[in-house]
């Protein structure tokens, strides 16, 4: 089998990293949250992960195994309101970035919590979401979104925003070239480009490859920093600020190192009274570890979020 394009660079010049068995993924989503996502995967039996060289960008492949508008309506209610936060550190950095009369696009805006907050500072509003459950709950707030493609609206709305935001979206793309253009082509010239996704630096949240819902269906891609900075000139783009969510960083290195040692493959949230008492046992060598990180190479958040300037 040939190696597949880079889905941002649609060239050639990438590697495969990683190999995982359908049926093994399947399993941990029926395990851990009670999803059925056989109909999403390889009929091969088998999916991959690969590097493109160029930007560093790590993929899922094949494909077509992203999750659809029912998944994540699934998703969202066996997660529960956790799954659409109130408010996130890359709303804040969106919402201070919006000007008093910008025009302000949000690509799957889930529920509209940002939309909301952003509606009151803004000259306009508009959100784009797949979900119809959370549609229909932006609806009853009275925000204007609409069920269809970045494409779709681009095509409309060539030129038209100040500011285009997309919050936790980009890792469930494949295409990610494409809709980057069209996100891209939604914007006004000087317009900004706000992007959050989760932090995969250090690799596969540090330690598990087998992290659900890092995996498909629901991410087809990682990210970090490196990957946007290497970006960024491809699509005319130039960045002006980078944040992560640092909060709870130590606690998290120390979380995610004990799971590895002790082979938990539970989800958080969703973990055994006696897998909670071997983590904190555990703790005991992986918090100090975690501050020796932290001091020496530094530990960045577990997301990240980029305010791009087109060109």
């Amino acid at each position: 089998m040939n190696n597949p394009l880079s889905p941002i660079t649609k060239e050639s010049g990438t590697v495969k990293t990683a190999a995982f068995r359908s049926k093994d993924i399947a399993a941990l989503y029926r395990q851990q949250l009670g999803i059925d996502i056989s109909a999403f995967m390889p009929a091969e039996g088998s999916f991959y992960l690969y590097r493109c060289n160029e930007t560093g960008y790590h993929f899922y492949y094949p494909q077509g195994m992203d999750g659809d508008g029912t998944f994540y309506e699934t998703l969202q209610q066996k997660l529960g309101d956790g799954y659409y936060h109130d408010w996130k550190f890359e709303y804040q950095l969106a919402f201070d970035t919006v000007q008093k009369d910008d025009k302000v696009l949000d690509i799957g805006c889930g529920v509209g919590n940002f939309l909301t907050r952003a509606d009151a500072k803004s000259a306009e509003v508009c959100g784009l979401e797949l979900n119809k459950k959370a549609a229909a709950v932006c609806r009853q707030k009275g925000l204007a979104v609409y069920d269809e493609l970045i494409g779709e609206h681009a095509a409309k709305k060539e030129g038209y925003y100040d500011v285009v935001c997309m919050f936790q979206v980009l890792e469930h793309i494949y295409d990610i070239k494409t809709f980057l253009q069209d996100s891209i082509r939604a914007l006004k010239k000087g317009g900004k480009l706000v992007i959050g996704v989760p932090n995969n630096e250090p690799y596969f949240l540090g330690y598990d490859k087998y992290c659900t819902l890092n995996l498909p269906p629901h991410h087809m891609g990682l990210w970090n920093r490196e990957v946007f900075e290497k970006l960024a000139p491809l699509f005319n783009l130039s960045i002006q600020q980078v944040v992560y969510d640092v909060k709870g960083s130590i606690k998290t290195q120390a979380y995610l190192h004990a799971k590895y040692l002790l082979n938990i493959k539970s989800i958080g949230g969703n973990h055994t009274t006696i897998e909670k008492i071997k983590m904190l046992m555990m703790g005991v060598i992986t918090f100090p570890l975690a501050v020796i990180k932290k001091i020496t190479t530094g530990i960045n958040g577990s997301h990240i979020a980029v305010v791009f300037t087109k060109f």
